[in-house]
Parts: structure tokens; sequence; C-alpha cells
């Protein structure tokens, strides 16, 4: 077991054919994936959940969740704190937040006592949870959240598990983008440091359409939108050193949308 996880650490620190993600230094860490939220044409809600009456639900414990929201441009903008109650189930509606960013993202990490399951277990307390995006509050698309992005240390700072590759990566979303209107690929950067990408879309023919470069600083989100009224644009692929750079794909019809990760 001790080489197993001498040559995991040897692979993520040397950055050769990494581990998608990285461990939590503190076995009683809380880990959260990175959730993206919008306040403009469409809006956001967020299903939290005591996640204490799912992992051990033989105990009744209250749950304290922190959630910890940032802006587009990567500035910390508030910190929610909850204390749910035993299969307690809050909706979180982000149009209320009265947030100044009309989108971003935000990480949500859960503490409970009684967790020695989990760790003797070797497992983590996470949120993986569903966010639900809707353009008339009536009907809703819903998507989990994206990668297990990172975990909060015993001074409440967020650490970011994505792991980063010594040679650039190629992601190909496995969907066409033929059949939509338009179409937005988004990504968000939980590490300490910058992170470029590069988005190439292509035609049915695998002819070049579009080449962009961006680069995210950190807990910066990015909204890559494309035009596609004459359905030219059928693939897409991404390339960064980022080792699984998945982003969340919204795709946009005549009379509505969808959500997914690609």
């Amino acid at each position: 077991m001790y080489i197993k996880k001498l040559i995991y650490f040897l692979r993520n620190f040397l950055k050769i054919k990494p581990l998608i993600y990285n461990y939590p230094i503190n076995k009683y860490a809380s880990v959260s994936d990175s959730f993206f939220y919008r306040n403009d044409f469409i809006k956001t809600v967020f299903f939290l959940s005591n996640i204490a009456s799912h992992t051990n639900p033989q105990i009744k414990q209250k749950d304290f969740v922190k959630i910890y929201i940032f802006s587009n441009t990567g500035e910390f903008l508030k910190v929610l704190n909850f204390t749910l109650k035993p299969f307690e189930t809050k909706k979180i509606i982000f149009s209320d937040l009265n947030l100044k960013s009309n989108y971003g993202s935000f990480y949500v990490f859960h503490n409970f006592n009684e967790n020695e399951l989990l760790v003797k277990n070797k497992s983590f307390v996470t949120e993986r949870g569903y966010l639900g995006f809707s353009d008339n509050s009536i009907f809703w698309n819903f998507v989990h959240g994206n990668h297990n992005s990172a975990y909060l240390s015993k001074k409440n700072k967020i650490k970011s598990l994505m792991t980063m590759s010594f040679f650039i990566n190629e992601y190909f979303p496995q969907l066409t983008f033929n059949d939509c209107d338009k179409f937005d690929l988004v990504f968000t950067n939980s590490e300490n440091m910058n992170v470029k990408y590069r988005i190439k879309t292509y035609d049915s023919e695998n002819k070049i359409i579009d080449d962009k470069k961006f680069k995210l600083n950190s807990f910066n989100t990015t909204k890559a939108s494309f035009e596609n009224n004459d359905k030219k644009i059928k693939f897409v692929k991404i390339f960064s050193k980022m080792y699984f750079p998945r982003p969340v794909i919204f795709k946009y019809y005549s009379k509505y949308f969808d959500v997914l990760h690609g």
C-alpha cells in the first residue's frame, strides 16, 4: 500500500500521467465539486441536503455546512452557513442572494461529528449534489457538480484537488453540436495558479471553424460562447495542461436549452 501511494504521489508531483484528482491531506477533510451558478436570463437553484443522514442514517445528527461563493472574476463574494437537521434539505435560490456577479462558482463543504465510518473506509464527506437551471422558473434542467474540485483545510482555506499535466491534454466532449443554435462551454479554475485553455471547433468534415485561446486565473469562471445558427459546428476539442478539462455545457435551441457534462 505504501509503494502504491508513493507511485501516485510521484505521478502527480512530476505531472506525468497523474491521477485525475489529488487526495486531501487531512483524512477528515470535506470535499466539494465545483458548482456553476448564473443569474442572467437563466436562474439557478441548488438542493442542499444533510449528507450525514445519507452516509450514517442510523445516527441522527446535524450537518454543519459552509458554501463559499465566487464571482466569475474569482472575487470571493460571501460564505453561507447552514445547520441542517437530520434528513433536512434546503433549496438555495441564487437570485435571492443579491450577488453582484451574473455568474460564477461555489463550493459546498459539510461537517458532522460522527464520520468515523467514512474515515475507516478511507472515504471523504463529498458534496456532488444537483443544480437546477431554468429560464422560466417552471421547467428545470438538472446537472450534478463538475469535478471533485477542492477540499476545505483545517484553517478554512479552499485547496484544489485538480491535477495538472506536464503535457498538453486533449479533451473531446462526447456529443455533437450541429443540432443547436448556440452553445456555451463553462470552465472554472480552482487551482491557485493560472490555467490556459484552447478550444477548437470543427465542421462535419473535421475542418477547423474557430480557434479560441484564453487564460483562467485562480477561482475564475468563464463562459466560452459559440454561435451556431448555420449548424456548421459539429465537434469541439479542448486543449489544456489541466489533466481533465471537462466543461459544463449549455446547448440552446429555439424554445428550450439543455445543460450537461461533456
